[in-house]
C-alpha cells in the first residue's frame, strides 16, 4: 500500500506540492510557548518526508518562478527602508548592520574552511543558523549556474543546502531568542526592562502614536438659502475663498435631491447645504439670511479614509487645518512602523487621515499624494522589474579566478529594492496590494521550499549520515559568535547604547522572533527603531551570501 502511495505521489506532482503547503502551514501554527517552527521549515519537512517516495520529475523553472516572486516582493517591501537607512544622519545603525554581516561571513568561512565542510552544506548552514530562508534561493540559482559539474552533483549540492537549513534552523532561532532577549543584556551589564524605560523617557518615545490625534468637536450645520440671501448665484469656491478655505461645502440639496459638491455650483434659493468647519466661520456664515435645518437627511456625513504620502509640500501647519476641517490623524507612518510624535513628521513618511468626503479631498492635497491601497496590482511593473533582476543575475563577475554571480534570486532581489523605492516616491506607479504582497512572499517562497523537500527528500538519510553533529556544532557557533562580536562593536566603538544595539541585531539577523520577544519581555516596541533600517540592510547582505559562499567555497 506504501508503494502504490508513493507512486500516486510521484505521478501526481501538483498533488504531493499542496499536500506539503497543507501539512507544513498547520505544523507552523504549531506552538511551544513563543516559539513555532514556522510555515517553511514546516513545509520542508513535510517536502522531505514526502520526497522519501521516490525521484520525482519536477522542472526547475517552477523553483526559479515562484522564488523570483517572492525575492522581488521582499527587495519591493524594504526597498524605502533601505535606501532610508543609507541616507539618515544615524548611519551607525547601517554601519553596525554591515558589520554584523561581514562578522557572519568571516566566522562562516573559518568555520568552514578549518572543517572542510562542502559548498552545499556551507550554504545550508549559513541559511538556517542566521535564519534567512532566501539563501537557500539564492544559493541553489548559483548552484544550478556552476561550470564543470554534472546535472547530478548540482541536484546533490541543492540537497546538502535543504538539509543543513533545517538541521540548523531550530537552534538558530530558538537559540538567539534566548540570547538577544537573556544574555546580551547581561553582557552589556544592563536591567533590560530598567534600560528600555529611560530610553523611552530620554527620547519622549509614545508607543502607540495612532492614540495621538488631532481633533475637535465637529461643528457640522445644515442651512437652507432663503430669498435675499447674499449667498444665491455666489460659487461654492467663492465661498469657501472668502472664509479663507476653513468652511467646506459637504453635501448640496436641490429639492428632493442631492447634488454633487462641485467648485462652480451655484446656489438657488430655497438650495439646502451641509458644512463643517470652525464655530467662528460657521457664525460668520448663518448671517447670510439662512434658516438652520435640523432633519437628519441634511446632517448625516460620509466619512472617508485615505492614506498619504507626505511630499516636500508638507508643512506643520497643515495639522492645524485638519481640526478645523474635522479630519482625524488616524496615523503616521515611517517605514511602517508608528510615529512616537506626529509633528516629527517629514517627507517620506504616510499619514492616515478619517474625515468628510470633501474636506479630506481638500486636506490631502495640503499633504502629498493619496497612496493606492487597493486591491490591484500593478503586474506589468513587478514582472519588469523580475526580468530585469534575472538579466542581472546572469552577469558574472571574475575576482581572483573566482567566479561571482547574483543568480536569479540575488539580482532580482536587487531590483526589489530599486523598484520598491521608486514606487514609495512615485505612489500612483507600480503599486503591490499587502494581500498579494503577503501571498507572493509566503506562498511564493513555500512552494519553492516544498519543491526543494520534496526533490531532495530521497537523498535525506544519507545527507545526514554524511554530514554528522559537526554541522549542528558549526551552526550553533555562527548563530552565536557574529551577535556577540557585534554587541561589544557596537558598545565600544560605534558607542551605541544598549537598546539600539539589541534592537538592531534583531534587525541585522533577521530574527523577528527575538524582536517579538524583547518587546514582550519590556512591553515597549522601542526595540522596532533600530530593527527597522538593521532588517532592511540584513535582508540584503545575508541573502547575497548565498552566491558568495558557493563562490568561495568551490
Amino acid at each position: 500500500m506504501l508503494n502504490t502511495f508513493g507512486n500516486f505521489l510521484i505521478d501526481n506532482v501538483t498533488i504531493s506540492i499542496f499536500i506539503c503547503l497543507a501539512l507544513g502551514y498547520a505544523i507552523g501554527k504549531l506552538r511551544i510557548k513563543s516559539f513555532s517552527l514556522g510555515a517553511t521549515v514546516g513545509t520542508l519537512i513535510i517536502g522531505l518526508v514526502v520526497g522519501q517516495a521516490g525521484v520525482f520529475d519536477i522542472s526547475p523553472v517552477i523553483k526559479t518562478i515562484f522564488f523570483s516572486l517572492f525575492i522581488f516582493v521582499i527587495g519591493y517591501e524594504v526597498g524605502p527602508a533601505f535606501v532610508d537607512s543609507l541616507k539618515k544622519s544615524g548611519i551607525k545603525l547601517v554601519i553596525h548592520s554591515v558589520f554584523f554581516a561581514g562578522c557572519s561571513l568571516a566566522v562562516a568561512l573559518i568555520l568552514f574552511k578549518s572543517f572542510g565542510v562542502s559548498p552545499g552544506e556551507s550554504a545550508g548552514i549559513v541559511a538556517g543558523a542566521l535564519t534567512q530562508s532566501a539563501v537557500i534561493g539564492t544559493a541553489a540559482s548559483s548552484i544550478m549556474k556552476l561550470t564543470g559539474l554534472s546535472q547530478a552533483a548540482k541536484i546533490a549540492m541543492q540537497t546538502q543546502v535543504a538539509v543543513a537549513y533545517a538541521l540548523t534552523y531550530i537552534f538558530g532561532t530558538i537559540g538567539l531568542v534566548i540570547f538577544l532577549k537573556n544574555i546580551a543584556p547581561k553582557l552589556l551589564g544592563i536591567d533590560l526592562k530598567e534600560a528600555t524605560k529611560k530610553k523611552i523617557e530620554s527620547i519622549n518615545f509614545k508607543d502607540d502614536s495612532s492614540k495621538k490625534t488631532v481633533i475637535s468637536t465637529i461643528k457640522m450645520r445644515a442651512f437652507l438659502i432663503k430669498e435675499n440671501s447674499v449667498y444665491i448665484d455666489k460659487s461654492v469656491s467663492s465661498i469657501e475663498e472668502k472664509y479663507n478655505n476653513k468652511l467646506t461645502f459637504e453635501r448640496i440639496f436641490r429639492g428632493d435631491k442631492e447634488i454633487e459638491v462641485s467648485q462652480d455650483f451655484q446656489f438657488k434659493e430655497d438650495d439646502v447645504v451641509t458644512l463643517i468647519g470652525d464655530l467662528t466661520n460657521i457664525v460668520a456664515f448663518e448671517q447670510g439670511h439662512l434658516q438652520e435645518m435640523a432633519e437628519n437627511k441634511y446632517r448625516n456625513i460620509i466619512l472617508q479614509q485615505k492614506d498619504i504620502i507626505l511630499t516636500k509640500v508638507f508643512e506643520q501647519s497643515h495639522i492645524d487645518d485638519c481640526s478645523i476641517n474635522n479630519i482625524i490623524i488616524a496615523s503616521a507612518l515611517r517605514n511602517g512602523k508608528p510615529l512616537g510624535d506626529i509633528h516629527d513628521m517629514k517627507k517620506g513618511d504616510t499619514i492616515r487621515l478619517v474625515g468628510p468626503m470633501n474636506a479630506l479631498s481638500k486636506v490631502a492635497k495640503e499633504f502629498g499624494y493619496a497612496r493606492n491601497t487597493g486591491i490591484d496590482t500593478d503586474v506589468s511593473f513587478m514582472s519588469v522589474g523580475i526580468i530585469l533582476g534575472l538579466l542581472l543575475g546572469m552577469l558574472t563577475l571574475t575576482v581572483l579566478s573566482i567566479p561571482i554571480t547574483l543568480g536569479a534570486g540575488g539580482g532580482a532581489l536587487f531590483l526589489g529594492l530599486f523598484f520598491g523605492w521608486y514606487q514609495s516616491k512615485h505612489p500612483n506607479i507600480g503599486h503591490i496590494s499587502p494581500s498579494t504582497r503577503w501571498f507572493l512572499k509566503s506562498v511564493g517562497l513555500n512552494t519553492f521550499i516544498a519543491i526543494v523537500g520534496i526533490t531532495a527528500g530521497a537523498s535525506f538519510v544519507g545527507a545526514v549520515q554524511s554530514m554528522g553533529y559537526m554541522v549542528l556544532i558549526m551552526g550553533a557557533v555562527l548563530s552565536i559568535v557574529p551577535h556577540v562580536v557585534s554587541l561589544y562593536f557596537g558598545k565600544y566603538v560605534l558607542k551605541l547604547d544598549a537598546i539600539d544595539i539589541i534592537g538592531g541585531q534583531c534587525g541585522a539577523g533577521t530574527i523577528t522572533a527575538a524582536l517579538n520577544a524583547v518587546t514582550d519581555e519590556t512591553g515597549s516596541s522601542i526595540f522596532a527603531l533600530s530593527y527597522t533600517p538593521g532588517y532592511a540592510v540584513g535582508n540584503v547582505l545575508l541573502t547575497v551570501m548565498g552566491p558568495l559562499v558557493i563562490a568561495l567555497m568551490i
